[in-house]
């Protein structure tokens, strides 16, 4: 899989930057990206997923399934424009969804549920940051705070013998 190159103001470290344009970094970062692509190629509907797409020469078909997190209210606002007691409760409990949109453990239920069926064919993904992370702790059953997933990173999940298989740095998909 793919994670989505640089927006701007994901860069500025605000919630749901997925539907914000790559910015000229994010772009130099797609740039650098040298790989081969399985024959299926599922890309996520966000902005930053379906351009870092384009970008990289990925043909593919969008897939709801692996749209970013619904951070409802909160989408587009910084951190300290958020409640800390609103934070806290999200933070610390994954069924929390104080923002009004999607909890983490429905999220991390949505992805384990679309890499049940994606694991039955070689599959290549371009998805956004927190799409891969969630990805990745669905996967493995880590926590989703215990993973971190760099803009215009590869991340090659396999599965064998039932069980999950994380190899990093990957130059294929």
């Amino acid at each position: 899989m793919i994670t989505a190159a640089r927006t701007g103001p994901n860069a500025a470290l605000r919630f749901g930057a997925h539907d914000d344009p790559l910015d000229k970094r994010g772009r130099a970062e797609c740039a650098r990206l040298r790989l081969s692509f399985p024959d299926t190629v599922r890309i996520a509907p966000d902005r930053s997923a379906t351009e870092t797409a384009a970008e990289i020469g990925a043909d593919g078909v969008i897939d709801d399934a692996l749209k970013s997190l619904d951070l409802g209210r909160w989408t587009g606002l910084a951190p300290d424009e958020i409640d800390p007691l609103d934070l806290g409760e999200w933070f610390g409990d994954p069924g929390a969804n104080p923002h009004g949109g999607e909890s983490i453990t429905a999220f991390l239920a949505r992805l384990s549920a679309w890499l049940e069926t994606a694991w039955t064919v070689d599959v290549g993904a371009v998805v956004a940051s927190g799409t891969a992370q969630g990805l990745v702790a669905a996967a493995t059953g880590m926590s989703f705070w215990g993973v971190e997933v760099a803009p215009a990173g590869v991340i090659d999940l396999e599965r064998r013998g039932g069980r999950w298989r994380l190899q990093l740095g990957s130059t294929n998909i």
